[in-house]
């Protein structure tokens, strides 16, 4: 495993319809696993950082900010509600046996 990623849980604790919290090098991350496979966003609503780990990602793979409404693609981070206009930080996911380790942001 190179550096640039951290072990943050095990693949039985990542459960499709369900959002983990992680803390990974002063960020919170969600967890979730989505088509089979496991997926890694940022908490916070780039909007005005608002907890996005009590929301439900929908049909469209889409996530929406309790607060004011924003609503991201949590495939790629896009925006696709306003008021948020800065795309939701995605994180790199890498499964290696039985141990999911988050690394850097794709976008």
């Amino acid at each position: 495993m190179t550096e640039e990623f951290k072990k943050v849980a095990k693949r039985d604790e990542i459960k499709s319809n369900e959002l983990k919290l992680i803390d990974l090098n002063e960020n919170q991350i969600v967890l979730t696993e989505l088509a089979g496979q496991v997926i890694a966003f940022d908490n916070l609503c780039t909007h005005e950082d608002c907890d996005l780990v009590y929301g439900a990602i929908d049909e469209d793979n889409e996530i929406e900010c309790d607060c004011h409404g924003a609503r991201f693609n949590v495939l790629t981070g896009e925006v696709t509600c306003p008021p948020a206009d800065i795309p939701l930080p995605i994180y790199s996911v890498m499964i290696d046996g039985d141990d999911v380790s988050v690394g850097p942001k794709k976008n």
